[in-house]
């Protein structure tokens, strides 16, 4: 007999505990996570790495906002914000001086000061390290240190970004790259454990500037699988899933009286991304056809039950440069078969089996977005293209789309702070590691536009450039924006202080305090 792989069977094992969990607490009184002051996070994934330096992937982002430390971050409203900088000046358009506060500390104990912030960035800025970041920081031409409490950033043009790049995690001078294992922040929480395919131990941090959260300690569970997710949270063990509970199940997590569900408007965008160096994909009239053919309306209103908006753009709804009268995209199987045609893609048998083309689609095994995929399979089928549908863990599935290897994928953009995204994005010197131009995109008119946007220090003149990009990449579709998820939180109610925002950060974590359970004449602790 062929053994399970040691990942299923860690997901059978799960399961089953899972499953033991919630009959033993139908069965008995026991005490949970929450009673004994624990906050267990349900993240839906396993994160790809947790080093602010080389993290690029959400689920590392996400615990990265709880554990390490900025020089600035953002608001609820995504404005940049003082974190481990108390303020800062910008004496002319090349140069930010920022001023940190007194008496930071890592939470080893060491004294966090300007030349930990400079290191960071360094280690970011060397070839050698070959950190994802880099191309960010390209136009930095020096970081000084006047003393320890100030950093001064020079660059060598004018770039009107600047202070959302500055929103990266600092790590103290000297600190290698270690692989899974994370190094030293300067957050609320520090790590005291994490495995891969596992979880991650947090704890508070007694000398976090802001103070030590209320809640002390906090467990954070990888669960990719949305029935264990669901399961542990009826049970107790998890009491807080950020985006975590498939739409289908919200009305059984509401029927629970330990649980409450908020919403709120969502700023991250799923998308469609198309590989252009394939010999199909690279002529637009089949990625519009492609386009035409799936049903976003359909999809939003049975997959996620409503709970996401149809957009046009990768700019989550609500951003300044959002053009709003961008033309959209309709569902139109007729005229997609039409382009298909004019492509040379004609039908080989009419009503037969034979498909005018075949195309693979990479999807992570969350469950939400195979379902995703198999509605979309099935309406590209309509049209005459055969899709093959390949479900990857999430690392092997991150790791082929940045290198290029896939010919469609469906991902989302996380927590899009500035539409200097479309340099980072669409430019054709972004290919990774460089940027993320995964689909090899190149336009001249685009480079051009996104060069002088991030220039341009009218936020005005920037909102035109980059109505115009938008305009050109509706036109050229190298990916097709589907829709912005509206984010969804499900809570034990006792669990309060927690505030939503578009871009789905888990910084508001340090904020959370847990009730006292609600007593009642032979009422015991709360379920």
């Amino acid at each position: 007999m062929t053994p399970f792989p040691v990942s299923a069977r860690r997901r059978i094992a799960a399961f089953a505990a899972a499953l033991l969990a919630v009959a033993f607490s139908f069965g008995c009184s026991r005490k949970l996570p929450i009673d004994e002051g624990r906050l267990v996070i349900g993240l839906p994934g396993t994160p790809v790495n947790i080093d602010p330096r080389v993290a690029t992937d959400a689920y590392g982002e996400q615990i990265l906002q709880m554990t390490h430390a900025s020089l600035v971050r953002r608001d609820a409203a995504g404005n940049p914000v003082p974190d481990l900088a108390e303020g800062w000046t910008t004496p002319d358009p090349l140069t930010f001086v920022f001023r940190l506060r007194a008496g930071l500390r890592f939470q080893d104990g060491r004294p966090l000061t300007s030349r930990d912030v400079r290191y960071t960035f360094a280690w970011i800025l060397d070839p050698a390290n070959r950190s994802p970041h880099r191309a960010v920081y390209r136009y930095l031409s020096a970081i000084e240190t006047p003393d320890e409490r100030t950093v001064v950033f020079r660059l060598s043009e004018p770039f009107a970004p600047f202070l959302s790049t500055m929103e990266r995690g600092i790590v103290p001078e000297g600190s290698p790259a270690r692989g899974y294992a994370p190094p030293v922040g300067a957050g609320p929480y520090r790590i005291d454990d994490v495995s891969p395919d596992g979880e991650a131990v947090l704890s508070a941090f007694e000398g976090y500037y802001g103070g030590a959260p209320a809640i002390r300690s906090v467990t954070v569970k990888f669960l990719p699988d949305g029935n264990i997710r669901f399961l542990e949270l009826k049970a107790g063990s998890v009491n807080f899933c950020l985006n975590g509970v498939d739409p289908d199940a919200l009305p059984a997590v509401a029927q629970t009286r330990r649980l409450v569900v908020e919403e709120c408007p969502g700023g991250n965008v799923s998308y469609l991304g198309f590989n252009l160096r394939d010999r199909a994909l690279a002529d637009v009239r089949v990625r519009r056809a492609i386009a035409m053919a799936i049903d976003r309306e359909t999809i939003v209103r049975t997959i996620w039950k409503g709970h996401a908006d149809i957009v046009e753009s990768i700019l989550p709804p609500g951003s300044w440069a959002l053009d709003a009268d961008i033309p959209a995209v309709r569902y139109n199987p007729g005229k997609a078969k039409r382009l298909l045609d004019q492509a040379g893609y004609r039908d080989p048998d009419g009503d037969g089996p034979f498909p005018r083309l075949r195309l693979t689609y990479k999807t992570s095994q969350n469950e939400v977005r195979r379902n995703v995929a198999t509605v979309i399979q099935e309406q590209l089928r309509q049209v005459g293209i055969a899709v093959e549908i390949q479900s990857l863990e999430w690392g092997t599935f991150f790791s082929d789309v940045k290198k290029g290897n896939f010919q469609m994928y469906g991902l989302t953009w996380v927590g899009i702070a500035d539409p200097d995204i479309y340099y980072h994005a669409y430019h054709s010197k972004s290919v990774p590691p460089e940027g993320a131009n995964r689909g090899g995109y190149a336009n001249p008119d685009v480079d051009r536009l996104a060069e002088s946007a991030r220039r341009e220090p009218s936020k005005a003149r920037r909102r035109e450039m980059y109505r115009e990009v938008q305009r050109i990449l509706a036109r050229d579709l190298p990916v097709l924006p589907l829709w912005a998820g509206r984010n969804l939180l499900v809570r034990d109610r006792r669990l309060l202080g927690f505030v939503l925002t578009p871009d789905e950060s888990y910084a508001a974590v340090r904020a959370m305090r847990i009730a006292p359970p609600a007593r009642g004449p032979g009422q015991g602790t709360s379920r």
